[in-house]
Parts: structure tokens; C-alpha cells; sequence
């Protein structure tokens, strides 16, 4: 029986193009097979993969759940790992990132939570520049063993510290305790995992280095950003934007009965809003467009396009009571 030392949970839903990718920078890693495992949890079958996961003595789970969260909590809970470490189908990992994971869980005993930096690449894994990511990209090591480190950090970084889940590793021991809550978010499972670390005892630790890839691409389920065709952003703009509102309003509830409710410094709409925000400009063109067809969705679409130039806060805020309203209605309170 394989007892590795680093799981890794790699999710994917529906998209192909990349997921090999991702596998083979495992296998390619500085470090040796035997002290890891890899965990694919996916909705369809790849040959390619599943041989691999097999081979290396893994664990392929098939399922249909959409959710991020219940996909990650499902990984944590089949991990044999001491530590567990995610890696998103259209994400990679540089060859040292693994040993370099294994170094620092070793080397500090109290570490439960460690974040690295990351490299932007293209659809076709060619490395770019990218805005967004380079301002969000710490470049200071930071390290703190206590609540009242870990708070000064995040006055410090933010949220720049719990950005993406695959530059992300933790403890099992820790992060065994908070399956129950993860599985239950839709979206923003990141930004929770590391709300969640801040609030726990231990260690917690950013490496300045970029040992990740992180694909910036049309496909990304995060973000409409590379979305060319102004009709299709817009409409990533508005599906996104629903499910960050369900995921923020749960995780502000959380903050808050944490204690950490005030460090929580956006409002409910915020997420939304910075979303829309991006897109003003196109929304114009979009809505020419969605009112040339005849559907529902579509009128509504546009219909909801022109809230926006109106009034942004009218649109942020129908679009958050609405989601909210169906999340209590779901009886997802904590």
C-alpha cells in the first residue's frame, strides 16, 4: 500500500484540453513518484489520464458534481497524504514545486498553510504578461505562527495570500476539521481555505517563488477576462457573477462567526461589480446583439444589460437578492 507523503487533488469538470497537461506536471516533478499520490476527480473518462493514475497507484473518481467545493471536500476526504496540495485541470505546476511543498512541511512542523506565486500562460502554455496577476503576486516571503502574525499579514497582503487554489497546500490534520464547510461553497473555495487557516492554530507561510503555471484563457471557469466575443464574456460576466454571490454570502457569514467579520472589508456586491465592471464598455455591444434573438434568456439578458447602464448598483444589488434569497431558500445557513 502506497503512504505518500503529498496528495494531489486535481478537479475538472467538462473541459479536456488541458487536464493532460496537468498530469504530466506531476509526474515531471523533482519529486520522486513514491512520496506523492494524485487524485483526479472529473465527469468523463481520458484514457490517458486514468492510466496514469492507476500506474502511479492514485485515485480516479468519476462523478457529475459541478460544485468546486464538494469536488475538493471529496478529494480531502479519499487523501492518504499528510499533506494535501490542489491543482486545477487547466493550472500546472513547474518541476520544483512538489519537493519544494514536501521541504517546507517537513522543515516546519507547525506549517498548515503554505501559498506560492505563480507564472501566467496562454491557451497554448506559452508564458505572458498579465495584469492582473502580477498585482496580486506577493513578492515578500511572509510567515506567521500565530493569530496575531497571521493578522498583520493579512492587514498587510489581503487576500493576495488565499488567491488560487492551485498554489495552495495544507495540512491534512488541518484541514480534515473544515470538510463539512468546504463542500458546501459553490465558488471561492480558495479565498476559504485560507479565511479557514487564518482562524486555526498553526502556521502559516507564502513563498515568493512562481513555482506555478496558471493558465489565463477563454475556458477559465473564474473568469471572463479572455473571453473574445463580447456576446459570450458577457453572458461568463452574468453566470459567474450569480455563483460569486451565493459563495460571498456564505463566506461573510462564515467570516463573521469566526470574529474576523471585520477584516471582511468588501460589501455584498463587490465580487459582482468588479466582474461587471470590466465589461461597461462591451455591454452596449452585447446587448445589440442579445436583443437580435428571440429567447427568453436572451431578452432577459439584455433586459438586465441595460440595468447596468442605467444604474451598476441596481444591477449588482438584484442580481445579489436574488442568488441570496435562493441560497437561504436552500436552507445553507450556518
Amino acid at each position: 500500500m502506497k503512504n505518500p507523503l503529498i496528495s494531489v487533488i486535481i478537479t475538472a469538470y467538462n473541459r479536456r484540453e488541458f487536464i493532460r497537461d496537468a498530469v504530466n506536471s506531476i509526474i515531471n516533478s523533482a519529486l520522486p513518484e513514491d512520496w506523492y499520490e494524485i487524485i483526479v476527480i472529473k465527469n468523463y473518462r481520458d484514457e490517458y489520464v486514468d492510466d496514469i493514475v492507476k500506474k502511479t497507484g492514485g485515485k480516479s473518481i468519476i462523478t457529475d458534481i459541478v460544485s468546486i467545493g464538494t469536488k475538493v471536500a471529496l478529494g480531502i476526504e479519499v487523501a492518504s497524504g499528510d499533506v494535501i496540495t490542489f491543482l486545477e485541470d487547466d493550472d500546472a505546476y513547474l518541476p520544483s514545486r512538489l519537493r519544494n511543498v514536501r521541504n517546507m512541511f517537513e522543515h516546519v512542523p507547525s506549517l498548515i498553510y503554505y501559498h506560492n506565486n505563480v507564472v501566467a500562460i496562454d491557451e497554448n502554455g506559452k508564458v505572458i504578461h498579465d495584469k492582473l496577476i502580477e498585482e496580486t503576486n506577493i513578492h515578500n516571503t511572509v510567515i506567521a505562527y500565530n493569530y496575531e502574525d497571521k493578522l498583520n499579514a493579512f492587514r498587510r497582503y489581503g487576500w493576495g495570500l488565499g488567491l488560487r487554489l492551485s498554489s495552495m497546500a495544507v495540512r491534512r490534520s488541518f484541514i480534515n476539521k473544515w470538510v463539512g464547510i468546504i463542500k458546501r461553497f459553490p465558488d471561492l473555495v480558495d479565498v476559504l481555505i485560507f479565511l479557514l487557516a487564518l482562524a486555526s492554530d498553526g502556521t502559516i507561510y507564502h513563498d515568493p517563488r512562481r513555482l506555478t503555471y496558471y493558465r489565463v484563457s477563454s475556458t477559465s471557469a473564474s473568469s471572463a477576462r479572455a473571453v473574445r466575443d463580447p456576446l459570450n464574456r458577457f453572458n461568463r460576466a452574468v453566470k459567474n457573477a450569480a455563483r460569486h454571490a451565493v459563495a460571498r454570502h456564505m463566506f461573510v457569514t462564515l467570516a463573521e462567526k469566526m470574529g474576523l467579520r471585520k477584516y471582511v472589508r468588501y460589501d455584498e456586491a463587490t465580487v459582482i461589480g468588479g466582474i461587471y465592471g470590466d465589461w461597461g464598455m462591451q455591454l452596449s455591444k452585447a446587448i445589440v446583439d442579445l436583443v437580435m434573438c428571440g429567447s427568453t434568456r436572451c431578452i432577459g439578458s439584455a433586459m438586465f444589460g441595460l440595468t447596468y447602464l442605467i444604474s451598476p448598483w441596481l444591477a449588482k444589488r438584484l442580481v445579489y437578492l436574488y442568488y441570496t434569497r435562493a441560497f437561504n431558500a436552500w436552507g445553507l445557513r450556518y
